[in-house]
């Protein structure tokens, strides 16, 4: 570290947590409207708040970052602009590199990977873009005092009830040493990036094993978010997995922040300012709540699952919330969970659901034989018809062609995952 500390503290300060930043979060396809709503609802103030293609743009302070990545939902990461500017050249590039004052953003020795996207651009070569990045990044630092940068040190690892066991999630793989700098060119517009994540969002930092094929968390906070969910009502999650639907529920019904288990890469910043964040996050947990009687109700096939999910919701302290056990969906009644009380009408005449069923149908991969799935999505659409009536449910179909066996949808939400084109259906039985 720095022996001049101060001085250099005063100018990160005067040039970076002073001043209103620019910040983009990144989104898949579909969920960038409900990132915008959930961006308008954080506690600081912010300026601009725009979606264009990609994601949505916002500007505020430094903090704005710490509370996006805690507390957003939808985003996949959040970066923040450090550069724009034209360049038809390599010399024009190196130029405008040289001239972002990087000590500010990163801190000497950090591995700096460098992602490049190009578009309409002079300048096409990604790899060739990057390796002269990570060059002047490096030259950079060289032509500097030691007074005037901060030098990364390796960190332990912050630990999650998860972390303790091998098979947790790996969501701390971006920490240490580790930054990603982002360049999106089109038109021989650069835009420079920094990517104040680390892991993508959608990893939480509590899931202690990993099924095949697993629908990503900001997928599911989408669905449940479409379903009406907030946590008042039981919620079935029939055929769990590894519980990406069950554990966000249980998020949202406990009020836990998204990124409440997990570290970021913005904690390896010059700017970063431990007791802001700690601060942060000692305010968020005032708000958890917790559940006389659990509310949220997850199952499966697989003994396996049941058990690796068991095991995370028991170390999560989840089970006032949610519970958790080896049953077929196809057999399961609801009757046994709910309450005996009619469906109550709304004001306008619509009809609060008795509860909430959410499935995430094995496709692809994890169906084997893509010829029985009609055959599933048509058992699906009786089982509901049969025993679900009066509840909502949000269903994951990787092909239209399936809503011909089941209820016309209430709505209907594109989804991307893993090259797939899935839809998030929301149905009513």
């Amino acid at each position: 570290m720095s022996l001049n500390k101060s001085a250099f503290e005063k100018r990160v300060k005067r040039r970076i947590t002073a001043r209103s930043q620019q910040f983009f979060a990144v989104c898949t396809p579909g969920l960038t409207r409900l990132c915008k709503k959930e961006i308008e609802n954080l506690p600081s103030p912010l300026e601009s708040i725009e979606v264009i293609p990609g994601g949505v743009l916002f500007s505020g302070l430094i903090q704005s970052a710490y509370e996006a990545n805690l507390m957003l939902r939808s985003p996949s990461r959040i970066l923040m602009r450090v550069g724009q500017f034209k360049a038809e050249n390599f010399r024009s590039l190196k130029k405008k590199l040289g001239q972002i004052e990087w000590e500010l953003y990163l801190k000497k020795g950090a591995a700096v990977n460098v992602e490049v996207t190009t578009k309409h651009s002079r300048l096409y070569h990604t790899e060739a873009i990057a390796q002269r990045t990570q060059q002047i990044i490096a030259g950079h630092f060289d032509r500097l005092n030691p007074s005037e940068y901060l030098r990364a040190e390796p960190s332990p690892l912050i630990s999650s009830p998860s972390t303790a066991h091998a098979a947790a999630e790996e969501v701390y793989s971006d920490m240490g040493f580790g930054q990603t700098v982002m360049i999106r060119a089109e038109d021989d517009l650069f835009e420079i990036s920094l990517d104040s994540s680390g892991a993508l969002l959608h990893k939480r930092g509590i899931k202690s094993h990993m099924g095949r094929a697993p629908l990503r968390e900001t997928l599911a906070f989408a669905v449940l978010q479409a379903t009406g969910y907030t946590g008042e009502i039981p919620l079935v999650d029939g055929m769990c997995g590894s519980g990406s639907f069950a554990l966000e529920a249980a998020m949202i019904a406990c009020n836990i922040p998204p990124g409440y288990y997990r570290s970021f890469a913005f904690e390896t910043w010059p700017s970063f300012r431990s007791p802001q964040w700690q601060h942060m996050k000692k305010k968020a947990s005032q708000q958890i709540t917790d559940y006389d009687t659990p509310q949220i109700h997850a199952m499966d096939l697989s003994g396996d699952m049941v058990a690796h999910l068991d095991e995370t919701v028991r170390l999560l302290n989840f089970s006032s919330a949610m519970t958790v056990q080896q049953q077929d969906f196809f057999e399961f009644q609801p009757q046994s969970i709910l309450p005996s009380r009619s469906v109550q009408k709304k004001p306008n005449g619509s009809h609060h659901p008795r509860g909430i069923v959410v499935l995430n149908p094995p496709y692809g991969i994890r169906l084997g034989d893509k010829s029985d799935i009609h055959a599933l999505y048509n058992e699906i659409g009786r089982k509901l018809a049969s025993d679900f009536k009066g509840w909502r449910a949000g269903i994951i179909l990787p092909e239209k062609s399936l809503l011909d066996l089941l209820p016309t949808p209430k709505n209907l939400i594109p989804l991307f995952h893993g090259g797939l084109d899935l839809y998030g259906g929301i149905f009513e039985f």
